[in-house]
Parts: C-alpha cells; structure tokens; sequence
C-alpha cells in the first residue's frame, strides 16, 4: 500500500489476473480474484484476507436479505458458510469446460441474477440468469450478450440495468420482461461492473477506458474519473464515503503497481458533488 498515486490506497495484497466482485459484506470490503475462485476480505486492522477458496470461478459473492451468503460460482449458484465451505444451490446446466459465471448481484426479493460467458468471450453465448431463492429454479431471462456485466437494480425499482461488455452499452429492462432490453447509455469503452449508490447515481467501471463514469437515473453522464488501472472491473460505494475499484491484469505485458489491485478512494477526492 506504499503506491499512492493521488487519492487512491491499494486495498489488495497481491495482483489478480481478474478482480471482480467488489461488494460490503456485514460492512467489510469483498472482491474476488474470479477465475481463482478466492474471495478476499479488507479490513483497517487485518488488511487482505481469503475467506473462502472454491474449485471453480467466482463471480462475486453477496448477502442475501435472509441472511445467507451466497455466490456465482461455476455455472451456477453456491451458498458460502463461516467455515469456508460451500453448498451448491441452483446451476444453469452449462458446460463448465466453456462457459462460466460473471459478475450478478442479489435483488431486494432474495433472487439472485447473474451473467454468464464463453470462458474466453469469442462467441455471444453470454446469458443473464435468475436463481429463485424459494424454489431454486435457475431461469434463463436474455441471452445473445457477448460478455453480460452488471446487473444492477435502477432506483425507480422497476428496472434492471446490464452492462454489454463488449458491444459497449449498458442496456435495461423491466423486471417483469428482462428480455425485452433498450439502451440506457452507450459508453466510449467497454462497460463492465455496475453500482447503484445511496444518492441513485448509477456507476460503471470501463474496462478498457482506466475510468469511471457515473451517471443519472435517466441516463445523462454525471462524471468520468481517471482511475490508476487500465482495467477496472467493478465498483462500490461504502457508507463511510470511499469508492472500490477492482482490476483485471490479465493479458498486460508490463502491469502497473494498480493493475490487478483492488484499491479505493475518498468519494470527496475524486467526483464532485
């Protein structure tokens, strides 16, 4: 944490290939390394933890409103427990071999909706899933997404937003219809994690852009903000007033001392209110 380029701090020990997953779990800072399955812990006293160690990919792990802590993981849905272990919960039926999970997140019902993709992104076979908290059903909602990101929930409540990675838009849909997608914003970059904060802006880390942008509830881009990483992968808020930024270093021939690092920033030091 000795790297400090303006207001930003270097949370993770050790660069990951792919972070992903930023999320606050019972007030402490998560993230994932993905395709290492690990998801970490960051605390002020401790620093970088792994909690839990899968044998598959791990999109990102969240709790659930009744209290369980759940994950993407694999092709499907996992439940996590104290002691490290994990109990599979609801699975797509995809082939593992090409296809695994991406990012997702927990709705207010308890059901969790997640991305999956080709493992290498070649093909559009990317789809966006609902695991029923009450029945365990995993239901296919869209699919012909190269790379589904996101989702997040819109404000208004009625709406869910999915980043299309690669064709570099964030889309949306009602929650009644989540197939019947149009476009929210079309973004210079390839968009990847979304966050809804306590104010209703709508954040996205832009994989290939080294940035942030956050925007209004209808759209209109609020803010660009330069991160120290060339490929942020997702994006937090925390009450305390701090924003959480995942990287990826995979494929980079020379990284820099961010790439790949989780690392965060006084919400005050970097976007004007």
């Amino acid at each position: 944490m000795d790297e400090r380029p303006g207001p930003w701090t270097r949370l993770s020990a050790a660069a990951h290939p792919l972070g992903e997953g930023s999320r606050l779990i019972d007030g402490v800072v998560h993230w994932v390394d993905l395709e290492g399955g690990v998801l970490h812990a960051w605390t002020p006293e401790g620093g970088d933890a792994a909690t839990h160690r899968l044998d598959r990919p791990v999109g990102f792990a969240e709790k659930a409103p009744d209290g369980r802590l759940l994950a993407a993981a694999g092709t499907g849905v996992v439940e996590l427990d104290i002691f490290g272990r994990h109990t599979a919960l609801g699975d797509t039926g995809l082939d593992p071999a090409r296809h695994r999970v991406n990012d997702g997140t927990i709705a207010p019902d308890g059901s969790l909706w997640f991305g999956t993709m080709v493992r290498d992104g070649s093909d559009p076979e990317g789809s966006v899933w609902r695991w029923d908290a009450g029945t365990g059903e995993v239901t296919r909602l869209a699919t012909g997404i190269d790379i589904p990101n996101g989702p997040a929930f819109h404000p208004d409540g009625e709406t869910v937003l999915i980043a299309d990675t690669v064709g570099g838009r964030i889309l949306r849909a009602p929650l009644a219809a989540p197939d019947r997608l149009d476009v929210f914003a079309a973004v210079d970059g390839s968009p990847d994690g979304l966050h809804v904060d306590a104010q209703g802006r709508i954040w996205s880390a832009v994989y290939d852009g080294g940035r942030l942008d956050v925007y209004r509830a209808d759209g209109a881009r609020l803010a660009r903000i330069e991160v120290p990483a060339e490929h942020p992968t997702s994006v937090l808020t925390t009450p305390d007033g701090r924003v959480v930024v995942t990287s990826a270093a995979q494929g980079m021939d020379e990284p820099g001392p961010f790439d790949g690092h989780t690392f965060a920033a006084a919400i005050a030091d970097v976007l004007e209110a």
